[in-house]
């Protein structure tokens, strides 16, 4: 954690120190779901995480701007497997078997990369308003899946090491003084890739009228964030 924050805390620095390019530090929370499109699994609630990062401002024109960040994020959310789950991990010789309609708590940490752009109006008053969109490349820190009222964890190693989000956001910059300007913004990120991978070592299936499946295994991450931050 400590060289994450290290490097979140250069990357502002090294931009903020070029004066057409504006860089600043964020923080916010978040709520989480799963996008699932399968007739066995279903989503269950949401889940509160928390988001910390640095972002840079590329000027294109003066009301249209080059955005990208450093994001350290936090994600929970639940799945419901309305057949039951069956895990085999081959190379701990460990082969688990839960029955019956079972939810799995999801705790999943990513580094993000998000890139795009964002469109602005000119300052009414000491207020600015825009427009974002673009996409989230990511790289998972740290993975748990728990098995509820089982306290396992089997399912880690069937969450993949990258994934990848699109975005789509809005929020106000208020002037403060000279270029320092805060920030406020609620972004939506959509899931792209399937955060749930299956490999040589490690299965997950599920079961389906009796019968272990693997084939509709699956889930993206969807996230509502609200972030404050501050430019400079």
């Amino acid at each position: 954690m400590k060289k994450i924050i290290l490097a979140i805390s250069l990357f502002a620095i090294s931009f903020g120190a070029f004066s057409q390019i504006s860089g600043g530090l964020f923080g916010g929370t978040s709520l989480s779901w799963f996008g699932v499109e399968s007739k066995i699994q279903s989503n269950e609630g949401v889940g509160l995480g928390f988001n910390f990062g640095a972002m840079a401002d590329f000027p294109i024109s003066d009301n249209f701007v080059f955005t990208g960040a450093i994001k350290y994020n936090t994600m929970n959310a639940n799945m419901h497997y309305d057949h039951g789950i069956i895990s085999n991990i081959y190379d701990l010789g460990i082969i688990d078997t839960v029955k019956g309609a079972k939810k799995v708590g999801y705790n999943l940490n990513y580094l993000e990369i998000p890139i795009g752009f964002k469109g602005k109006t000119n300052e009414i008053g000491f207020l600015s308003y825009y427009m974002k969109a673009g996409v989230s490349p990511m790289v998972r820190l740290k993975g748990i899946a728990d098995i509820t009222d089982e306290g396992d964890d089997l399912f880690t190693d069937n969450i993949g090491l990258f994934n990848m989000n699109w975005y789509m956001g809005a929020g106000f910059e208020w002037s403060l003084s000279g270029n320092t300007r805060f920030i406020t913004e609620i972004v939506y990120n959509g899931g792209i890739m399937d955060f749930i991978k299956t490999n040589d070592d490690v299965t997950v299936e599920v079961f389906q009228e009796g019968n272990a499946t693997t084939r509709e295994h699956r889930g993206k991450i969807n996230t509502v964030s609200l972030k404050i931050g501050i430019l400079f």
